[in-house]
C-alpha cells in the first residue's frame, strides 16, 4: 500500500465532486443551445460559477472557465502584451515562460519577493505601462507572499497586476469581497484538482475595468464571455463548483503538526538535511527538504519503490526531474538544487506513520550515500 505525499501536484478527488461529474454525465444539452436540455446544463455552470465566486468574496461575472491553471496564466500573460513585465523569479513555468524580456523580481534565502528590489523596478519603469505577476503561495516550497505589501507598494505606479493563487486556495483564506472592483489585483488564476476537483478545468478571475486586456487567443464562439471559445466542459465545471464548495472546509491547514513533525524528526536523524523556507511563512502542508549529497531523482524513486510518492520541484514538467529554479533564484547552490524533494500533505497523519516515513527516508539517504561513495570510490581506482 502506497502512502500519497504529493498533495500539491494534484489532491484526490472529492467523492462528492467525483458524484457530480458522473450525474452530469447523463445531461445531453449543449449549454449554448437555448431549449430545455440546453438550458439545464448552462445553468449547471452558473452554479458552478457561483459557488466559486462565493468561495471568493466576488461577482460571479467575474470568471472565465479554461481548461486548467496553465490556460488562464496564459490568458493572463496574454493581457500583458505592449506592456513591461514583471514576475517574480520563483512564478510557476506556465507564467516565466511567456516573456523571456521581463524583468525579475529577486527572493530573498527563504523565498519571499524582496519589497525594495520590487520598488525599485517600479520606480525605474514608471514611465511605461507595468504588468507585474507574483504567486501568493508557491508550489515547491509552500512559502507565502507578501501580496498585501506588494500591492501597496504597486498602486503608487502604473500597474496590472496578475496573482497566481493555484497554491493558495483552501490553503489560506482569500476573500476579496466588495472591494475586488477598487482593489488592485487585476486577475487570478485558480485550479479544480488543487482542491480536489477534477483535473482539465480551472478559471480565470478578472476585474470588470481590467476586461479590455483580455485578448482571447481561442476563437469561435461567444462562450465565457466572448474570451473563450468553445463548448464548456460541463461535466469537470460542476465537480470544479462542488470542491469550491469544500474548499473552505478543506482538511489541509490540520497538517501543520503533522509537517512540522515531520521535519523535526528529518533534521535530527539525516545530518545532511536541509529545510527550504524554514523560517518564512509558509502554507501548512508542504515541506521542502534537501538532502545534500543525495540525488533527488533518486530519493524520488527509492520512496516510490518504499511506497510513498512524493515530488521533485514541480509535478507540471512532464515527469521530469530537473534542478529548481524556484532554489536556485533563492541562491542554492546546486549541491541543494539536485537534492530538493517536496512533501506535500493534506490531512492530519497519525505520529506512528510519520515515524516510520523518516525512517525509511534516514535509511534510503544512508544507501544512497554508501551506493555513491562506492561509485567515486571505483572511479579514483
Amino acid at each position: 500500500m502506497s502512502l500519497y505525499l504529493d498533495y500539491n501536484a494534484s489532491a484526490p478527488i472529492l467523492k462528492d465532486s467525483a458524484d457530480a461529474v458522473i450525474d452530469c454525465l447523463k445531461n445531453v444539452g449543449n449549454p449554448s443551445s437555448v431549449h430545455r436540455s440546453g438550458r439545464k446544463v448552462k445553468a449547471i455552470i452558473e452554479n458552478s460559477r457561483q459557488k466559486i465566486a462565493s468561495m471568493i468574496g466576488i461577482s460571479s461575472n467575474n470568471i472565465i472557465f479554461t481548461s486548467g491553471a496553465t490556460e488562464a496564466n496564459f490568458l493572463a500573460m496574454n493581457a500583458s502584451n505592449n506592456m513591461r513585465a514583471i514576475l517574480s523569479s520563483i512564478e510557476h513555468p506556465s507564467v516565466l515562460s511567456q516573456r523571456n524580456d521581463a524583468l525579475l523580481i529577486p527572493v530573498d534565502k527563504s523565498g519571499v519577493v524582496s519589497l525594495d528590489q520590487l520598488e525599485k523596478i517600479l520606480y525605474n519603469n514608471q514611465s511605461e505601462q507595468m504588468f507585474i505577476s507574483v504567486m501568493l503561495v508557491n508550489n515547491e516550497t509552500g512559502v507565502i507572499q507578501p501580496i498585501e505589501e506588494i500591492i501597496s507598494i504597486s498602486k503608487k505606479y502604473n500597474t496590472i497586476i496578475h496573482v497566481d493563487a493555484v497554491q493558495a486556495i483552501g490553503r489560506i483564506p482569500i476573500n476579496m469581497n466588495e472591494s475586488f472592483e477598487e482593489s488592485k489585483i487585476d486577475f487570478m488564476t485558480i485550479s479544480s484538482h488543487k482542491i480536489g476537483g477534477p483535473k482539465g478545468v480551472g478559471c480565470l478571475i478578472y476585474k470588470k475595468n481590467s476586461e479590455h486586456l483580455l485578448l482571447p487567443y481561442i476563437k469561435g464562439g461567444g462562450q465565457e464571455h466572448g474570451k473563450r471559445a468553445g463548448t464548456e466542459a460541463v461535466e469537470l465545471i460542476a465537480g470544479f463548483g462542488v470542491a469550491a464548495d469544500y474548499s473552505s472546509n478543506f482538511y489541509i491547514n490540520e497538517s501543520k503538526k503533522s509537517r512540522d513533525l515531520l521535519e523535526e524528526l528529518c533534521l535530527k536523524s539525516c545530518p545532511n538535511a536541509l529545510i527550504i523556507g524554514y523560517n518564512a511563512p509558509r502554507v501548512s502542508n508542504t515541506s521542502s527538504i534537501a538532502f545534500e549529497g543525495v540525488e533527488a531523482e533518486n530519493m524520488v524513486i527509492a520512496l516510490d519503490l518504499a511506497g510513498y510518492e512524493v515530488s521533485s520541484g514541480s509535478a507540471c514538467s512532464s515527469g521530469k526531474v530537473s534542478p529548481s529554479h524556484v532554489l536556485r533564484a533563492m541562491g542554492y547552490p546546486d549541491s541543494v538544487l539536485n537534492s530538493s524533494i517536496r512533501i506535500s500533505l493534506c490531512s492530519y497523519l497519525e505520529e506512528d506513520i510519520i515515524k516510520k516515513f523518516v525512517e525509511k527516508i534516514s535509511k534510503i539517504v544512508v544507501n544512497l550515500e554508501s551506493i555513491k561513495e562506492s561509485i567515486n570510490a571505483s572511479c579514483i581506482s
